[in-house]
């Protein structure tokens, strides 16, 4: 947690800062939190957090990812070439202490999202413009603003300051240092790997272990793999449970902050296709493998390394239409790889710089919906509003880095995108361009803030 600890028990604040560290890496209670100021063991304890957050942004595309809808969808914060003002989400989260050995956090999230799904048009009248074959053409999807649970920590750690810990509730994933929530990421918008390649959020039970400064170890039973890409609930949707872990090593503690972390993901996501009576139970399998690696050796500067495999078995979907014609797909193991590197360095006070390389290669079409490389360079200035009016940063940091976070930020992202299949299109909806690309242009002005 962020509050720092000025008491006369010095023991008791030992443990409970010892047992809060754990808590918060261990149930992603990552979320910044304002308030920053000293306060004894019994505040601490007893005192209710109250912490939220805001995210407003101003886009423009030259293009946007068309995306079979089996796969889910590509972000349109805009129309293609036109610029956009946004109100995209607000969230606020309640963490209380009950004593040394347990504390409760809820979130909950209103978001704005505005996705674009390509659909396979075959009838001749309704044909998209210039193509006597079937092709694939965007719908007419407004965007749409949900409520949302988003987080959940019920964390109880019997043992005190052993590192020994139980949650249940609904927590991030992991992997990586990339989260769903804009304040916690050195980006605007999130990696490839990030939306199509693993799963972002999982609701269900956890134990941890951290074995002092060098090893943490997370492992969990969940309903299913939940991706924001495809908006699934957080309830079970087969008689199945999926299973996961990450273990993580930071081997160089002393001369900044160095952790290795290697997770895995397994379970069965859809019900069995050959008996859909079966409920899942011996559904044909999902699994990822995830390495990340994050060198932070100073709070001015980070360095963040992924890699993640992913397969899955008895893989069927549609056709897919012009402009990457495919035909459908029955019963094949899908395998995908991707990747991701970053850079971030803090020039002074208020300026922050980004830079990120993504890579995917979605080898069966499964997660994209398209057979296809697909990469990416982002480039980020980000521009601390608060630092320039004076206020200090939080005391939080991003997640395995020691760069802490500002209270009010504008990142201007410009972000490039290159795909070996011409998957971007600057067509209105509903009709598909006839002369589609493989790459696009994005710039966004984000506003994270945090109270």
């Amino acid at each position: 947690m962020q509050p720092m600890l000025k008491s006369a028990a010095p023991a008791a604040a030992m443990l409970v800062m010892a047992t809060s560290n754990v808590m918060a890496q261990a149930t992603a209670q990552e979320r910044p939190v304002s308030l920053d100021q000293p306060r004894t063991v019994a505040q601490v304890l007893g005192q209710l957090e109250i912490s939220g957050f805001a995210i407003g942004s101003i886009n423009w595309n030259s293009h946007i990812q068309m995306v079979p809808e089996f796969a889910g969808g590509a972000q349109a914060l805009s129309d293609p070439r036109q610029v956009n003002f946004r109100f995209d989400k607000f969230g606020i989260a309640f963490n209380k202490r009950f004593g040394p050995t347990l504390s409760v956090m809820a979130a909950v999230e209103v978001e704005s999202h505005r996705d674009k799904h390509s659909h396979l048009r075959t009838n001749p009248a309704t044909q998209c413009v210039g193509t006597p074959v079937p092709c694939e053409s965007f719908g007419a999807e407004e965007s749409t603003t949900e409520s949302n649970l988003d987080k959940l920590a019920i964390t109880w750690m019997p043992w005190g300051g052993s590192g020994v810990g139980f949650s249940f509730g609904r927590f991030d994933v992991p992997f990586g240092i990339e989260r769903h929530d804009e304040v916690l990421l050195m980006t605007a918008t999130k990696s490839e790997i990030y939306d199509f390649a693993k799963p972002q959020n999982y609701t269900g039970l956890q134990a941890f272990y951290q074995m002092g400064p060098l090893v943490d170890f997370n492992i969990w039973v969940a309903n299913r793999w939940e991706s924001h890409t495809t908006h699934e609930p957080f309830d079970d949707n087969n008689s199945s449970k999926s299973f996961g872990a990450r273990i993580g090593f930071s081997p160089a503690v002393r001369d900044g902050l160095l952790n290795f972390g290697i997770g895995g993901w397994y379970g069965a996501e859809r019900d069995d296709p050959a008996n859909p009576a079966n409920l899942g139970a011996n559904g044909p399998k999902r699994s990822v493998i995830d390495l990340d690696a994050t060198w932070s050796p100073s709070s001015r500067t980070a360095y963040v390394a992924e890699a993640v495999w992913g397969s899955e078995e008895e893989v069927s979907f549609r056709e897919r239409g012009f402009p990457f014609a495919a035909p459908a797909q029955a019963g094949i193991k899908a395998k995908w790889f991707g990747g991701m590197l970053m850079a971030h360095h803090e020039m002074n006070r208020w300026l922050g710089l980004t830079a990120r390389y993504g890579y995917l290669d979605d080898q069966d079409a499964w997660r994209t919906g398209v057979e296809q490389k697909l990469q990416s360079i982002t480039l980020v200035g980000t521009v601390h509003l608060s630092a320039l009016a004076g206020k200090a940063p939080l005391t939080v940091t991003y997640p395995r880095t020691q760069v802490r976070i500002h209270d009010v930020d504008m990142k201007i992202e410009y972000r490039y995108n290159r795909s070996s299949q011409p998957v971007f299109s600057d067509a209105p909806s509903p009709l598909a361009d006839t002369d589609p690309q493989k790459s696009s242009h994005q710039v966004q002005v984000q506003f994270a803030v945090n109270f």
